[in-house]
């Protein structure tokens, strides 16, 4: 399956325009000041997958890195080899590489504003995993519910230790 060509590190900022047979997905929530300082050391490592499940490089994030993220299912390892393109003291964000089940990228940005979102554009890598576009699509979701879960966590942290002093 050809890949459709899309600008590498597009997912830095908001999805305007999705390229045509990608499809775009963004999950984003409020960080009170209180929280932003953990959330954004989070975004910036590798820190994040790990808390979401996932293998994660021993490298920190930075461009031009290669690694594979792993996350088992159903007894089964799926490694995904990514390339980061994109980091900054606000996030980061990689590009799947062949043999990953998913064709795109994905970032983590904590924007200026102090809202935290999480952001791909992707498609199944190759007919194989076509087959399976709605499971992709539900563990994708998944995985985005775990990034929010894991930003309410630090809020409620950040609030708590607030509230103790």
């Amino acid at each position: 399956m050809p890949r459709p060509a899309y600008e590498r590190g597009m997912t830095r900022h908001p999805l305007d325009v999705v390229p045509s047979g990608l499809r775009g997905s963004e999950r984003s929530v409020a960080v009170p000041p209180a929280a932003r300082p953990a959330v954004a050391a989070l975004v910036s490592s590798w820190e994040f997958k790990r808390r979401a499940g996932f293998e994660v490089p021993g490298e920190r994030p930075s461009p031009g890195v290669e690694g594979t993220l792993a996350k088992r299912l159903l007894g089964i390892r799926f490694a995904e080899p990514v390339r980061v393109v994109w980091a900054e003291a606000s996030g980061f964000g990689y590009e799947t590489r062949p043999g990953h089940p998913i064709y795109g990228e994905e970032s983590l940005v904590l924007g200026d504003d102090g809202v935290f979102t999480a952001r791909s554009v992707s498609r199944p890598a190759t007919w194989k995993w076509r087959l399976l576009t709605p499971v992709l699509r539900m563990l994708q979701h998944r995985v985005f519910g775990s990034y929010i879960r894991i930003v309410e966590d630090e809020i409620r942290r950040a609030t708590a230790a607030t509230e103790d002093r």
